[in-house]
């Protein structure tokens, strides 16, 4: 049986109206380090700061701190010397294997070429010690200008941020792993 690729992630509004976005692309790395410490990493926010390149803070947005679906977090950037920020929901949460989060509102003006702007990360472990990290973007496109500059431009932009982040989150993992 061939399987087909996922080409679209599905989730809820706010307003619990159902939307789809298109996947606009995936990369994944093997890290030395077991699942749950790849899971820790990827599903507190807060950790964000230690392996994610661009990412200057991060406050949670929950009396608890506790982080689950539906819950928001704002993250802090700096993208090419512009610093902006995120505001981005959890639309998908699924314990010790995947999140994935929307962002509904930003800084950045990505929302003048692109919509419904998201992404995710999965992890698979392939043993005690080792883990796979799938790193997933997807939006839509708005208008011709949006449907070109992301053809030409943002794809290659994004791919640069997925492969910088997973390449951070390997170097951080593995280094905390060996230094506990």
């Amino acid at each position: 049986m061939i399987l087909k690729p996922k080409v679209e992630v599905n989730f809820e509004t706010q307003d619990g109206r159902s939307q789809t976005s298109q996947i606009q692309g995936q990369d994944a790395i093997i890290v030395d380090a077991p699942p749950e410490r790849l899971w820790t990493l990827i599903s507190d926010s807060i950790e964000l700061c230690n392996w994610g390149p661009p990412v200057r803070s991060v406050k949670v947005l929950t009396e608890d701190g506790h982080e689950g679906l539906g819950t928001w977090r704002r993250v802090d950037a700096e993208f090419e010397g512009k610093q902006g920020h995120f505001m981005e929901r959890r639309i998908e949460h699924v314990e010790g294997r995947k999140i994935a989060v929307l962002i509904e509102e930003e800084t950045f003006g990505l929302f003048r070429l692109l919509s419904e702007v998201g992404s995710s990360l999965e992890i698979e472990p392939l043993g005690t010690h080792q883990t796979r990290v799938i790193f997933t973007f997807f939006h839509n496109t708005k208008g011709v200008i949006g449907y070109l500059l992301n053809r030409f431009v943002v794809l290659r932009q994004q791919q640069r941020n997925r492969l910088a982040a997973l390449e951070s989150l390997m170097k951080y993992a593995e280094r905390t792993v060996t230094s506990t």
